[in-house]
């Protein structure tokens, strides 16, 4: 995800706000582009839409936001 706003209280209420979600396993703020990385834990593809459209777009930012489902997982992480 890229967040297009840089100042600096604008990430902290951002990088806060995401971090509160319960849905939220994983939230990575990375170099270079995309700008985080955040990992989700949700029912389903259902529950996923619901999850952006209600909570991420519903942030006060703008965002780009690129998401990728897993299809199938091989070797789980220990």
């Amino acid at each position: 995800m890229e967040l297009r706003a840089k100042d600096r209280q604008t990430v902290q209420e951002f990088e806060a706000t995401v971090a509160s979600f319960e849905e939220v396993v994983e939230f990575r703020r990375m170099y270079g582009r995309p700008d985080y990385f955040i990992r989700v834990a949700v029912a389903d593809a259902a529950a996923f839409e619901a999850f952006l459209m209600d909570k991420l777009k519903g942030l006060p930012v703008d965002l780009r936001l690129e998401s990728h489902l897993t299809m199938k997982e091989i070797k789980p992480r220990p």
